[in-house]
């Protein structure tokens, strides 16, 4: 998430470089389709809340583009996220 200062430190931005390193920089979901889309996300499979000792497991992560990454986790913006308590 955003201002979270783990995204920021340099053992995630080394788990990232590893992971993207290591899926050839390109989306694993697109390429299950024949599309060889750049990957800009390193995302954790068990998420970094339920599994913290997962969290820098490269086996823990996959190379998704921004908008395979948006599908698998929606952002909810603050301000509406405020506004309705998080419900929908």
């Amino acid at each position: 998430m955003p201002g979270d200062p783990y995204y920021t430190s340099t053992k995630h931005k080394e788990w990232r470089e590893k992971v993207l390193r290591r899926d050839g920089y390109l989306c694993q979901e697109c390429k299950k389709y024949g599309r060889n889309i750049p990957a800009t996300h390193a995302h954790h499979i068990k998420s970094r809340d339920e599994y913290p000792e997962l969290q820098y497991r490269i086996s823990n992560g996959i190379s998704l583009c921004a908008q395979c990454h948006n599908k698998l986790e929606p952002r909810i913006p603050p301000d509406v996220k405020k506004f309705c308590d998080g419900r929908f």
